[in-house]
């Protein structure tokens, strides 16, 4: 296998891939950066990676795709650390595929997670691992939540992000999608969910944001609130923890 190397920060491919840690970018060009060993791996896998990076003090990893149908190149030290989005690099980043979706792609019925503003990256990859695990069949990304090709976002989903199908929708579709719908909003002030929820084949599930919960617009067109049921003084949880719970108990183990 022959490694392609670059050493200046002046070079092309190494300044738009520098563009890739800006929202913008990602959106623009359609791809984004994945740093670490394993979830590289599940992401080509899933033949989403374009392209691996490797950082020349740890070139050892490029060893893992030396029979594999992908191009490799080492970065110097310096240049591969202004990529990097973590503390302690594992050394590797995939450049890859976006994995967003148009609306139109969804299936027409399901189980669906709206997400209303939430904002922490970290939460919400956690939804989307969880999604994934209890059979939810693809989450709605509502104003004001955060970019899910955020690195933190992506490293939490542990590469569910490009498996689990993902759409941006505005509030004009969501009304629309009401029509054919239950709504279920995730709120303390809600009934307790029910096994029975795990009946229903077209739902979606909505969390609002970690501070102030859901907007009073989307409030207006939830048919029910669910809160889950706790013991003791305990009134909240963590929002990526309520709503796996959440989506636990409604979409069942299959």
């Amino acid at each position: 296998m022959e490694l392609k190397r670059i050493d200046s920060e002046h070079n092309e491919r190494f300044k738009n891939w520098k563009k890739l840690k800006d929202k913008k970018y990602r959106d623009r060009f359609g791809e984004l950066l994945v740093e670490g060993t394993v979830v590289v791996e599940e992401i080509y896998r899933e033949g989403y990676v374009k392209e691996i990076l490797i950082d020349d003090e740890k070139l050892h990893l490029a060893e893992k795709f030396e029979d594999k149908d992908v191009p490799v190149t080492v970065l110097k030290h310096s240049l591969f650390e202004q990529l990097t989005s973590t503390e302690t690099s594992q050394g590797i980043i995939a450049r890859c595929r976006h994995f967003i979706r148009d609306l139109k792609e969804f299936p027409p019925k399901g189980k669906f997670l709206y997400t209303d503003g939430v904002q922490d990256p970290g939460n919400l990859g956690g939804m989307i691992r969880s999604a994934e695990a209890f059979h939810f069949d693809g989450i709605l990304l509502g104003k004001g939540t955060v970019d899910p090709g955020n690195d933190k976002c992506v490293r939490s989903s542990m590469a569910s992000a490009f498996r689990v199908p993902m759409a941006k929708i505005s509030d004009d579709d969501l009304k629309k999608l009401h029509e054919n719908m239950s709504f279920y909003g995730l709120d303390i002030r809600g009934c307790d969910i029910g096994r029975d929820l795990t009946t229903e084949e077209n739902l979606v599930l909505i969390v609002g944001n970690e501070a102030r919960g859901l907007r009073e617009e989307t409030q207006e067109i939830v048919d029910h609130m669910l809160r889950i049921p706790m013991k003791g003084t305990i009134d909240s949880l963590n929002a990526n923890v309520a709503t796996s719970i959440a989506m636990f108990m409604i979409g069942g183990i299959k």
